[in-house]
């Protein structure tokens, strides 16, 4: 007769098989040693997961990457991926700067995103104030969540989309805007991440601000909202490019990222100023540390 219990069981024990199954395609566990775990989860009634780490067998993050493999969670180690070590949502998605990262995007799905505000500028007052990496973490974390997600690197004058995901020189906004490439033909799927596309900025181009400017570019972001959910905008610094404030003015809001220690409050207010002709609201900010 089968009992509820035995059901329950059945089912833990089906888990823990496929824990120990997701360990052995990731080359860390061999079949021998998924029946010593299992035994030894028997002795002491701990989880697969538990047991294997308590005999030194698998790490914490072993243990986390294969779980989030098993809840088709996309994430990816770096031994696997040309992903720089700051897209932390990618590959540290357990860690407390991840979901720094994850909480920001919950303020942005209730302040920000709906059915008619899809665009975001992501801006700083200054260079190297960690724009781009917030950027690049929180489109990963919104593609995480399956929504749709595109991320433009609007930064023609220093850009970092191309570098941070390991991406091949080629193709990008520059030359959609400037008429020489099609929608379709610059746009980069990210494996593991279906629900993210890259937008690269492409090679550099003598004149940013006009190309952004543009009505193709008006006509970018608000064609891309038919397609997308999300559409995350890396851009320059306000307080050093005019740019910030066009792409800014065509998405209607931006959020600011700042630095502990480096970023002033002078900085700050500035960059506010600038965004009132703009028509822009700072949705939010963010402190780098």
């Amino acid at each position: 007769m089968v009992t509820a219990a035995t059901m329950t069981a059945d089912a833990t024990q089906s888990g823990h098989i496929r824990l120990g199954e997701l360990l052995l395609d990731l080359g860390k566990l061999t079949e021998i040693d998924i029946g010593r775990v299992v035994h030894r989860q028997r002795e002491s009634n701990l989880k697969f997961g538990e047991a294997a780490q308590a005999m030194g067998l698998v790490t914490e993050e072993d243990v986390a990457f294969a779980l989030a493999r098993q809840f088709s969670y996309p994430c990816v180690r770096s031994s696997e991926t040309s992903f720089s070590p700051l897209l932390v949502t990618a590959l540290e998605p357990f860690s407390p700067a991840a979901e720094v990262i994850r909480s920001l995007r919950g303020h942005l799905m209730l302040s920000w995103f709906d059915d008619r505000r899809r665009a975001l500028a992501i801006t700083a007052p200054r260079r190297s104030q960690g724009s781009s990496v917030i950027a690049a973490n929180l489109a990963i974390a919104f593609a995480q969540l399956g929504e749709r997600t595109l991320l433009i690197d609007a930064n023609l004058r220093h850009p970092s989309q191309q570098a941070l995901f390991g991406l091949p020189e080629d193709d990008g906004l520059a030359h959609l805007l400037s008429g020489r490439a099609q929608f379709k033909q610059v746009l980069r799927p990210v494996q593991p991440f279906e629900a993210l596309t890259i937008l690269a900025a492409g090679v550099p181009a003598p004149n940013p601000h006009e190309l952004l400017s543009s009505i193709s570019f008006s006509w970018l972001v608000e064609s891309a909202a038919a397609t997308f959910d999300v559409i995350i905008l890396d851009t320059p610094s306000l307080l050093d490019y005019p740019d910030a404030q066009v792409v800014a003015a065509r998405t209607g809001g931006c959020l600011l990222s700042t630095r502990r220690h480096t970023t002033t409050l002078q900085d700050v207010e500035a960059a506010k100023r600038i965004m009132e002709p703009a028509g822009a609201m700072i949705v939010g900010s963010l402190i780098n540390d």
